[in-house]
């Protein structure tokens, strides 16, 4: 004989039924809505970090990044992190402003590819740039200083002996400019001794507020920039630092000079300064930022250019920008050149602001 169920039965286990369906979609829902807070949060992390990530499959294809726009800019030691062949450790990185950076790249390998890792180190590597030259400037400071006081008394005494033989020898026209060509030279040696002693002395900054955009117009007058050369001043009014004004006019006279004489040659002499404000450590600060259309510094030689008695124009004591530099981390600010051959230069001056 045929079964028969219960019409009760199969309606409570259609209900049974039924109501675990409900709780497990209810689950369901729950879970899916638990992911999608926990995707957004991690997206949220991922975009919150201070540096970009790229995660790069076995052949190279991007599958995800918290930077999907490429970097507004060029890379100037290789392919870009997220191509392959783009190399590790410290990188150089030009943005669409002209102003340099520097990077630090890592990849980590996976099962499937790579994860490559790029944190902006700019601050921490020009501090520890500008620290090392200013290690290296104070050991050559004593040793200058040592060797210019060991000088000087000598060169005294052989100043005073080439006055008198000129004096002497003011009826003896030939030998008297064989004598004046000696008193020269004794000047300038003397000259560049107290130069020496001047970069090998300590600093010990007076700073008041300092009006940038009339500061640099004064340093352009001191410095003798000449008429047919374009300047273009757009540094803002409200733009002020706090630092020792005679020693910051010794260091603005020094770039400006330098730069007129990098454009010796130039067929469109200009020199641009624009002002931009940063805060650094919790506290503001005015950037500067001094381009030329010169000649440019070679890649090789740009290291060099702080060393006292160096000097890329042939001529001169090559003292100015090793004075500028310690003039600057005095102050406690960074100075920092970026130059390419036949592009010009930009000096970076960056100091506290005045409150």
């Amino acid at each position: 004989m045929p079964s028969h169920t219960d019409p009760s039965q199969l309606m409570e286990a259609f209900a049974a039924f039924t109501a675990a369906s409900e709780q497990l979609q209810t689950r369901y829902e729950l879970l899916q809505k638990q992911l999608e807070l926990l995707q957004n949060e991690f997206q949220t992390v991922l975009e919150a970090v201070p540096f970009a990530i790229w995660v790069l499959g076995e052949n190279g294809e991007l599958r995800f990044s918290n930077r999907p726009e490429e970097l507004p800019g060029t890379f100037m030691d290789g392919p870009p992190p997220w191509e392959q062949g783009s190399p590790d450790g410290l990188r150089r990185f030009r943005d669409v402003e002209g102003m340099e950076h520097f990077l630090e790249q890592e990849a980590r390998p996976t099962k499937e590819g790579q994860i490559v890792i790029l944190r902006n180190v700019t601050e921490q590597h020009l501090r520890a740039q500008q620290a090392n030259r200013e290690e290296r400037l104070q050991a050559m400071g004593m040793m200058a200083a040592e060797l210019a006081h060991e000088i000087r008394n000598p060169l005294g005494s052989l100043a005073l002996f080439a006055g008198i033989l000129v004096e002497d020898l003011q009826n003896a026209p030939e030998s008297l400019e064989l004598a004046k060509k000696v008193q020269e030279g004794v000047q300038r040696l003397n000259t560049l001794v107290t130069n020496t002693l001047t970069f090998s002395r300590d600093l010990s900054p007076k700073p008041s507020a300092i009006q940038l955009k009339s500061f640099w117009e004064e340093a352009k007058s001191a410095a003798g920039v000449p008429d047919n050369l374009e300047w273009r001043n757009k540094i803002p009014a409200s733009a002020i630092w706090y630092a020792d004004a005679g020693l910051m006019r010794q260091v603005a006279v020094n770039l400006l000079q330098n730069a007129v004489r990098a454009m010796e040659n130039s067929p469109k002499p200009k020199i641009s300064i624009v002002a931009s404000k940063e805060i650094i450590d919790s506290r503001p600060h005015w950037h500067i930022a001094i381009e030329d259309t010169g000649c440019g510094i070679s890649q090789d030689v740009l290291p060099r250019i702080f060393d006292p008695f160096y000097s890329t124009f042939g001529i001169g004591t090559g003292l100015g920008l090793a004075v500028s530099h310690r003039i600057i981390t005095a102050h406690k600010g960074l100075l920092h050149v970026e130059s390419e051959v036949g592009q010009g230069t930009t000096i970076r001056l960056r100091l506290r602001a005045s409150e």
